[in-house]
């Protein structure tokens, strides 16, 4: 088998004090902000570098976190949460928002227990060698393979369903992420 493309760097296997990241932006912040979560209570949310989530999409989520009540590391492009998040101030009492984080330092800090993933092929390779659960909402292309793989070879997460019109709501988001994080049905297994 020869690996393809983008992966993690082997070095963060053992030692993730080295940078690889191609844009530097201080860590101090968000990484203190996980420094004083309870240890896999955390939800980190993102959806990669070119995905880009409707509004609808978002606001399901924004929905979907507040119903859950847990602390969440929410990554998405600037400008997007005061365009397309209604529930902005509500959020961001339960949990952080922020433009950009190093994603392999955040899956392999202890706080994070679970990964709400558009289910790009290295934010699914860099979840599971971080031993993080995925809740998976794949949008085009690899990632409704990589989500199948995910729920159904692999086990390590769940697939979000689609409702009436192919929209996520709210209360699934919040299903999937109690199933991973403990308290669903499959939690823990």
């Amino acid at each position: 088998m020869i690996g393809i493309g983008p992966s993690i760097p082997s070095i963060f296997l053992d030692d993730n004090s080295f940078r690889a990241d191609m844009i530097e932006i201080s860590s101090k912040n968000y990484m203190n902000w996980l420094d004083i979560m309870t240890k896999g209570s955390v939800i980190y949310v993102a959806f990669g570098s070119y995905t880009e989530a409707s509004s609808q999409l978002m606001e399901e989520i924004g929905q979907g976190l507040l119903k859950c009540g847990r602390p969440f590391l929410w990554v998405t492009r600037e400008g997007q949460i005061e365009e397309k998040l209604t529930c902005k101030d509500e959020l961001e009492k339960q949990g952080k928002l922020v433009s950009w984080c190093s994603q392999v330092e955040v899956l392999k800090h202890p706080s994070v227990g679970c990964f709400l993933t558009h289910c790009g092929w290295n934010s699914t390779l860099e979840s599971i060698a971080s031993g993080v659960p995925i809740v998976a909402c794949p949008i085009w292309n690899d990632q409704l393979c990589n989500a199948k793989l995910v729920q159904d070879v692999w086990k390590n997460g769940v697939r979000v369903n689609t409702g009436d019109g192919g929209i996520v709501e709210g209360d699934e988001f919040e299903r999937c992420i109690e199933i991973v994080m403990g308290s669903g049905e499959e939690g823990g297994e």
